[in-house]
């Protein structure tokens, strides 16, 4: 077997007998460009906590304080 240097290396094994030629990777990965690649920008900062963090501290403060007056 021959080992040509300028020859194009082949991306996969797929088929396609000896008259398909080698195989170009693609320029367009659907994967990369529309699933990765884009982003929602983050939503606009309002100067306030989330109702969520809200509910979080509430929630601690509350059993913080119910763990020290049982005990």
């Amino acid at each position: 077997m021959a080992d040509d240097d300028d020859a194009p290396e082949l991306i996969g094994g797929g088929g396609g007998g000896a008259d398909a030629g080698p195989r170009t990777p693609r320029t367009h990965d659907p994967v990369e460009t529309t699933w990765l690649g884009t982003r929602r920008p983050p939503p606009p900062r309002l100067g306030r906590p989330r109702v969520s963090t809200v509910l979080l501290v509430l929630a601690f403060a509350a059993l913080l304080t119910a763990y020290i007056m049982l005990r």
